[in-house]
């Protein structure tokens, strides 16, 4: 009996032995089992009589929620850092029913085999779209006229160079567009598609534009929630200003639509 009674006791030690070890490494706290040595202790429990079995089993008790607590520091150090691993990816696995899994893997999905065949109906609309073709000869100037042209982005230094737009003026709109940012946020994150999008497409393309250029510049910061894929922008007071970084945001007309509609439906309109 005394025998067991140590066993049961050295089970205790042992786990407020390897909490305090995680705790002081600073090494994964997800190393340890919370739930299986939280039941180890609920049967453990009923066998304690005098006082210091009680103490120990109180101390394991706070050794674990020591853990607990370094477990959700962990999850959101590693969100913040717009970092995505294993351990993310299945809990937002989990908080999937099976609808949505399905659509995400048919979103995902890309075949390596598939079949194709041609019909007649296709041979002939072939043949004659060749046939119906002006000589290569009569085509040759056309093609080599299409070829001279180019597709260019262009940016702001050269819309400065072409004087379309002045240095001044972006940068007085970049000081309005942070001190907008300042207002609305107070220096918290805020959703960065309620603060980017606009009824029309093009100033919201512009906003986004001139954001990235906060980003770059180290006067906002993005923060991405991986498990509720939301983007969060927050502005940089200047005694915290850092060294900017590039951060891709996907922005085209579909995502213009999408977002417009949901932030109508979240604000019922924009100020």
């Amino acid at each position: 009996m005394q025998r067991l009674k140590e066993f049961d006791r050295e089970q205790v030690l042992r786990i407020i032995a390897l909490c305090q070890a995680i705790r002081l490494s600073g090494q994964d706290p997800f190393t340890v089992n919370v739930k299986e040595k939280l039941q180890i202790l609920r049967e453990l429990l009923p066998k304690w009589k005098l006082v210091e079995d009680l103490l120990l089993d109180s101390e394991a008790l706070k050794e674990l929620s020591e853990i607990v607590k370094l477990q959700g520091e962990w999850v959101r150090r590693r969100a913040s850092r717009m970092f995505i691993d294993p351990f993310l990816i299945e809990a937002k696995l989990k908080l999937m029913d099976r609808e949505q899994l399905a659509r995400a893997f048919l979103k995902a999905w890309r075949p390596i085999i598939s079949t194709e065949q041609l019909t007649f109906r296709r041979l002939k609309e072939a043949y004659d779209y060749w046939a119906a073709l002006p000589p290569l000869s009569e085509r040759k100037h056309e093609l080599t006229t299409q070829a001279e042209f180019e597709l260019k982005h262009l940016d702001i230094e050269e819309l400065i160079k072409m004087r379309l737009l002045t240095k001044e003026e972006f940068e007085k709109a970049l000081d309005e567009l942070y001190e907008e940012l300042l207002a609305r946020s107070r220096g918290e994150a805020i959703d960065y598609w309620s603060f980017v999008v606009r009824e029309g497409f093009e100033e919201s393309a512009m906003r986004a534009y001139m954001v990235s250029f906060l980003v770059s510049q180290g006067r906002a910061e993005l923060f991405i929630d991986p498990i509720q894929e939301v983007i969060y922008i927050k502005p940089a007071k200047a005694e915290e200003k850092k060294v900017g970084r590039s951060v891709v945001v996907a922005f085209n007309y579909d995502v213009w639509r999408r977002e417009l509609e949901r932030v109508k439906r979240e604000r019922g309109s924009f100020s």
